[in-house]
């Protein structure tokens, strides 16, 4: 038996996805399952922004459904919006959605412990015991591309709040030129410049057809980890990605894993939020249930002064 994963937009708007109960719960939702346990069990909570995270949600819980039912335990997971009550949550573990580093310092006044997927500990001055990080370290990222920049820059963005935060770690560079937010490009100043990619991959893909389509001569062309992803290279032909240089920190991806994800049409070795999510559950299963607490042997990955050491 399985409860497949049901998801609420915001009252005078509501959209079930997948398949739901004949009830369907206003505060919570409850993802159960049991299998052959091994005596082993794991119970948190979930808190995101349901209606901003709408399309990724599904994702995110097949993706955790998958790791946790491959351990062939018994689990429990209960989603809230992100407008609940913190002290009315039960479980003492939350994976916590939030987006903005400098609001979360009221986490530390919780008997609780809180796992942030989208938040690196370099990006706030908080250190609390009870929350750990899981964000990628795009500064890092940003900062290893700079050593192969050593002329004009110029950097394609949009609002996201991912290029948004990428740009600002970009704007220390010297070097940089022309900042443009997609798709308005001034694509002959790309002329003999490196270029930067703060956008998704499909995006990408469209501004490197056409530096190929424009005859466009950049020198050399970089994305963070929001380009690492097949699609990329499905979306454009060899000579547009012949300059291109992506960071990527997601080394450990377990195969099985992601096998077993990619079936539920989910990722987790390219998708870095999944990938984060997971591996802050593995430390959530093994914080329960009395195991290694800083090696995260599902992933082989460490986790060092409560953040995920990609």
């Amino acid at each position: 038996n399985h409860t497949f994963v049901k998801i609420n937009k915001p009252e005078n708007n509501q959209t079930n996805l997948i398949k739901t109960t004949p009830k369907i719960p206003t505060m919570e939702e409850d993802f159960n399952d049991t299998y052959v346990s091994i005596n082993s069990t794991v119970e948190f909570a979930i808190v995101i922004d349901k209606k901003r995270f709408f399309k990724f949600i599904p994702s995110l819980m097949n993706a955790l459904d998958v790791y946790l039912a491959q351990k062939g335990i018994n689990y429990n997971v209960k989603l809230y919006d992100k407008d609940v009550n913190l002290s009315q949550i039960e479980s003492k573990d939350i994976l916590y959605f939030a987006t903005d580093e400098n609001n979360i310092t009221q986490l530390c006044d919780y008997n609780k412990t809180f796992y942030l997927p989208l938040i690196n500990k370099n990006e706030t001055n908080t250190s609390c015991e009870n929350i750990y990080f899981g964000g990628i370290d795009f500064k890092n990222q940003i900062e290893i591309i700079s050593r192969f920049i050593d002329d004009k820059t110029d950097v394609v963005t949009d609002n996201t709040i991912i290029s948004k935060k990428l740009l600002n770690y970009e704007k220390n560079l010297t070097l940089i030129n022309n900042v443009y937010r997609f798709p308005n490009i001034y694509y002959n100043d790309l002329n003999n410049s490196f270029v930067i990619f703060n956008i998704s991959t499909g995006k990408t893909a469209q501004v490197l057809s056409q530096i190929t389509q424009k005859n466009i001569d950049s020198k050399l062309i970089f994305s963070p980890q929001l380009g690492y992803n097949p699609l990329l290279i499905s979306l454009t032909q060899s000579i547009d990605i012949e300059k291109l240089i992506i960071a990527n920190s997601i080394i450990h991806s377990p195969q099985l894993i992601n096998e077993y994800a990619r079936v539920l049409n989910s990722d987790i070795k390219y998708n870095w939020i999944n990938f984060a999510s997971t591996v802050l559950v593995n430390k959530i299963y093994n914080a329960q249930n009395g195991e290694d607490e800083f090696y995260m042997s599902d992933f082989n990955i460490y986790i060092f002064d409560n953040q995920i050491n990609y």
